[in-house]
């Protein structure tokens, strides 16, 4: 009968210590301390910090392509506009002779009329 409760006990310390996670003991640090650590938990940390670095990489690297494309769009804004200036610059100058021509050939001024010929 000795033997047959020594076989349930084993018995049920192994079906209860499989059932349960594994965990390494470590050193005793003081008289009431010691080191356990969980391994389910231990790989289930190591999966959660590498997810979190992950995101926080590619957060990063998407903000630092927005800003690349920003300075690039800010360049061509800057060139666009020099163009722009350059070519209203032009336009003015091509009026500002056209005007004159208009002026010296045509003479609309009614009050200049009179003006060449008591010259």
């Amino acid at each position: 009968m000795e033997a047959r409760e020594e076989r349930s006990v084993t018995v049920a310390a192994t079906v209860s210590d499989s059932k349960g996670a594994r965990s390494y003991k470590g050193q005793i640090i003081g008289d009431s301390m010691s080191v356990t650590i969980n391994f389910k938990w231990l790989i289930q940390l190591v999966i959660f910090v590498a997810m979190i670095v992950y995101g926080w990489w590619q957060l990063e690297s998407r903000i630092q392509g927005l800003e690349r494309n920003m300075v690039l769009a800010l360049e061509e804004i800057e060139l666009h506009e020099a163009e722009r200036k350059h070519a209203e610059e032009t336009h003015v100058a091509q009026m500002e002779e056209r005007m004159l021509w208009y002026e010296n050939e045509l003479n609309l001024n009614p009050f200049s009329w009179g003006k060449k010929g008591k010259k």
